[in-house]
């Protein structure tokens, strides 16, 4: 079927070769073809002669069978000899295949070289300390949070207390506005969790929202009353809570089925933070410009699955230097693997046989798969313990003064503005 009749540097001549037998029987194929899509007066769609299809249609049956016969013979060579082509040349003035006797032809191949692949070993990982007890406490914890309920209390209002509070209405006669607030987990703006703290059901405040720079009483006054004040109900930490939480029949129980998800999850996320650690140590030590074809077919299958008619530049730019990693670490893996003599087994592969993936994309994959692991074996694994720094920067936010906030209003001014309002 073919031969490799030149080799030199990255490039390959190969003669291929199909049976005369195919051949004809593509010929057959495409002036069926031909004949049935035919609209000539006087024959019926399939009957138009073979000798009047062939002298009007004699090249182009040629050319397609041609084409179709490279297509086939080129895609089974690049399989079997397991090539990555940096571009794909036929030679000039290719014959085109005659019926009953074999079709050969000869094409050059340019073949792309991966650069011989650096720093794979000793990459530095840092892993996460876990603290189980404490992850299987907050989980509970966050469990609790769903399940929470409120009592009204007699007394003024409190972190974490839900205060019900009923806003005047923007226009008179109109209804007033019921909303809550929940001290300490309020999304309503800056400063109002202080405004609803200390106080009781009865209460009534105006206030106003300003920016630091702004002139006092340039925004419109909203007056609020507090209508009830409840704090949080968590339910406590037995059988009943289990079988509310999660249908399970003990506490006990409960507590084991949620170390070993968070066991999992950890393993997990450990594992991607591994894998991510090394592909990322490997692109910044391995600069090298992948074949435009590969990462051009990546690209569009990225834009395709984003489901856009006309993605925009900065989506485009983006898929476009993801599919340029995305193929660069297929490579880079790839060479690893042949450096290696990375092998996988007829066994591995009736493993993970499936009939969405072709042959060579699975030997790919597994074989990538391998080498990564190989990396990860030499990888100088650490664990990271915790600093707190991350609770530092966390807080950061808070000590930056926010682009706006609400303000009290005194009582004399706020009455001044509910009267003009009226006046108006």
């Amino acid at each position: 079927m073919h031969e490799i009749v030149k080799s030199e540097g990255n490039t390959r001549k190969v003669r291929f070769t199909e049976t005369a037998e195919r051949v004809d029987r593509l010929f057959g194929k495409v002036r069926k073809q031909i004949s049935k899509d035919l609209d000539m007066p006087g024959f019926r769609p399939g009957r138009v002669p073979r000798s009047i299809v062939d002298r009007q249609y004699g090249n182009i049956i040629k050319a397609e069978v041609a084409d179709t016969i490279r297509q086939d013979l080129t895609s089974k060579l690049i399989e079997d000899q397991d090539w990555i082509l940096d571009d794909t040349e036929a030679d000039d003035e290719v014959e085109l295949p005659v019926e009953g006797s074999p079709y050969s032809f000869e094409m050059t191949f340019s073949l792309f070289e991966t650069p011989e692949p650096k720093g794979l070993d000793g990459i530095s990982i840092e892993v996460p300390a876990l603290d189980l007890e404490d992850a299987v406490a907050k989980t509970l914890e966050s469990f609790r949070e769903k399940l929470m309920s409120f009592e009204t209390v007699d007394r003024p209002s409190q972190e974490g207390d839900l205060v019900m509070i009923e806003a005047a209405p923007a226009e008179e006669g109109g209804k007033p506005q019921e909303f809550s607030v929940r001290i300490g987990d309020s999304h309503i703006g800056e400063g109002f969790d202080l405004l609803v703290t200390g106080v009781e059901p009865g209460y009534t405040f105006s206030a106003r929202m300003e920016t630091p720079d702004q002139e006092s009483g340039g925004n419109p006054v909203h007056r609020f009353r507090i209508t009830d004040v409840r704090r949080p109900m968590l339910p406590d930490l037995n059988d009943t809570f289990a079988e509310k939480a999660a249908g399970l029949s003990s506490l006990k129980e409960l507590r084991d089925k949620v170390e070993e998800s968070v066991k999992s999850r950890y393993e997990q996320e450990v594992a991607y933070l591994k894998e991510r650690t090394v592909i990322e140590s490997l692109l910044a030590s391995n600069p090298f410009d992948p074949p435009v074809y590969m990462v051009n077919n990546l690209t569009r299958d990225y834009l395709g699955r984003l489901g856009e008619e006309d993605p925009g530049e900065g989506t485009i730019k983006a898929a476009r230097e993801l599919a340029q990693d995305k193929v660069r670490e297929f490579l880079i893996l790839r060479a690893v693997a042949e450096k290696e003599s990375v092998q996988v087994t007829p066994e591995e592969m009736e493993k993970e046989k499936s009939p969405e993936e072709s042959e060579p994309s699975m030997m790919d994959r597994l074989r990538n798969r391998k080498a990564l692991e190989l990396i990860l074996e030499r990888a100088d694994i650490t664990d990271k313990e915790p600093t707190g720094e991350e609770t530092a920067h966390a807080g950061d936010h808070e000590d930056q003064e926010a682009s706006w906030k609400w303000t009290l209003v005194e009582s004399d001014e706020a009455e001044a503005t509910a009267d003009a309002e009226e006046g108006s």
